[in-house]
């Protein structure tokens, strides 16, 4: 019942609206969980200080930025002595592409796919029965919604300026993954192996084809990180790690609703 009123509320706002009341009740939720199970985490300061940016802006709620945080710290110490590709699925305005970008290690190539708003009559048609807050009239990720007035390419410049000190690079991608993309890109993308994988597509089909293209593409003790996998309104997400093979035995449910998968 609650996963109704749930998306039925949630449709009477738009996508960064949502944003805010998410931010501000988790803020609330978590805050109590030092009063009710005597549980504080002293965040570090670096992180703090990159959330006092990104949270204007960010689709994640701290808590689940701070998993990003710690699983790229965690990366970095696995393949501390070895050039990286970093993969992200789903950009949004950049909240959790900035988190990755500014900690990740030196010697990172970073991929990022999005459609920035350009295919959402693409991502609307894909919209499957495993993802019923997304049926009807609804129509997420939008030019006139969650992307106005946002432009990737400044985005794309800005982390840049940041990764070119550590000798890493951002290649910020535009298109409809996988139907929609340049074929040299594609080409491009499928020829490297990934250390670390962040997937942020919300519907079932998309994420399943990530997974499905990931998974052969995969460094040996490569992290893939997978948002919404809990999250009650974005359930196409778990019915696609369930169809795609995946070794839940494997894998880490946190408190905060994401899946982390180890190879």
């Amino acid at each position: 019942m609650f996963k109704h009123i749930r998306s039925f509320v949630g449709k009477l706002f738009n996508e960064n609206q949502q944003m805010l009341v998410v931010m501000y009740l988790s803020h609330f939720y978590w805050f109590l969980r030092k009063y009710f199970l005597a549980v504080e985490i002293i965040y570090p300061e670096e992180f703090l200080t990159n959330w006092s940016i990104i949270k204007h802006y960010s689709s994640q709620d701290r808590e689940r930025n701070f998993t990003v945080y710690q699983m790229i710290k965690v990366h970095n110490e696995i393949f501390k002595d070895k050039k990286t590709n970093v993969i992200e699925f789903g950009v949004d305005r950049g909240g959790t592409l900035t988190t990755i970008s500014k900690f990740v290690k030196d010697s990172s190539e970073i991929y990022a796919l999005d459609s920035f708003g350009f295919f959402s009559d693409d991502i609307k048609s894909n919209v499957t029965k495993y993802d019923p807050h997304y049926l009807g009239t609804y129509r997420p990720f939008t030019k006139k919604t969650r992307f106005k007035n946002f432009n990737y390419l400044a985005l794309e410049k800005q982390l840049n300026e940041i990764l070119i000190k550590k000798e890493s690079n951002l290649n910020i991608i535009k298109c409809y993954f996988p139907e929609k993309i340049e074929d040299e890109i594609f080409k491009k993308i499928s020829s490297i192996k990934y250390s670390f994988v962040h997937v942020d597509f919300d519907l079932y089909k998309p994420t399943l084809d990530v997974i499905k293209f990931v998974i052969p593409r995969l460094e040996k003790n490569a992290i893939i990180l997978l948002d919404y996998y809990n999250l009650i309104s974005q359930e196409g997400v778990k019915w696609a790690v369930r169809d795609s093979g995946v070794n839940i035995r494997k894998c880490i449910q946190t408190q905060s609703g994401q899946l982390i998968c180890y190879t």
